[in-house]
């Protein structure tokens, strides 16, 4: 129990030194500022690192799929967002996808792999919506730092999940801390 309490008082730490409920780089658009953009928000930080840590809760083939549904939808929504089609759900969308992450590492281990790359995947679109309004005008450079940065945290959640999640209890207090973490952030 006090190995999950430390995990996640690191989870916690990540989350206070990224400003709250903002992924904005401010209007530079270089392949750092690119690179920096998913670190800047601890909605959009929480998200990445959960996803990672969605995917560790499932065998190493499964949850390759649900990070490439998240990235390719991430992509795609980014494109369109930078082309300047945005959609209101964009951000409620990220914020209640922590609950639904949450809820999935908590209580999703049954459900088909293919379910939970679908559900992951039109997370994504919430995300890179977000993501590519903020950036238009961006060059492919920013586009290919941005999904660096959120492919590597996803990489860190899972490296973070395999150690945390081996128990059922490691996963119901993760998916507990990343739904608060979504509720939280909603009445901010």
């Amino acid at each position: 129990m006090m190995k999950v309490i430390g995990k996640l008082s690191g989870a916690g730490l990540l989350a206070v030194l990224a400003s709250p409920a903002m992924a904005h780089t401010g209007g530079e658009l270089s392949a750092l500022a690119g690179a920096l953009h998913p670190l800047q928000g601890v909605d959009h930080l929480l998200a990445m690192l959960g996803v990672g840590v969605l995917a560790s809760c499932r065998p190493v083939h499964e949850g390759v799929m649900i990070v490439a549904a998240f990235l390719m939808s991430l992509f795609a929504a980014s494109l369109l967002g930078m082309a300047g089609y945005g959609v209101g759900f964009a951000e409620p969308g990220i914020l209640v996808s922590l609950v639904v992450f949450g809820g999935l590492i908590a209580f999703g281990k049954s459900l088909p792999a293919a379910t939970v790359a679908a559900v992951t995947g039109l997370f994504g679109l919430a995300h890179g919506f977000a993501h590519g309004v903020e950036a238009m005008g961006a060059t492919p450079l920013y586009l290919a730092a941005f999904l660096a940065t959120s492919a590597g945290l996803h990489g860190a959640g899972m490296v973070f999940g395999r150690r945390l999640v081996t128990s059922d209890l490691g996963r119901l207090a993760t998916g507990a801390f990343l739904g608060a973490g979504g509720l939280v952030l909603s009445l901010a």
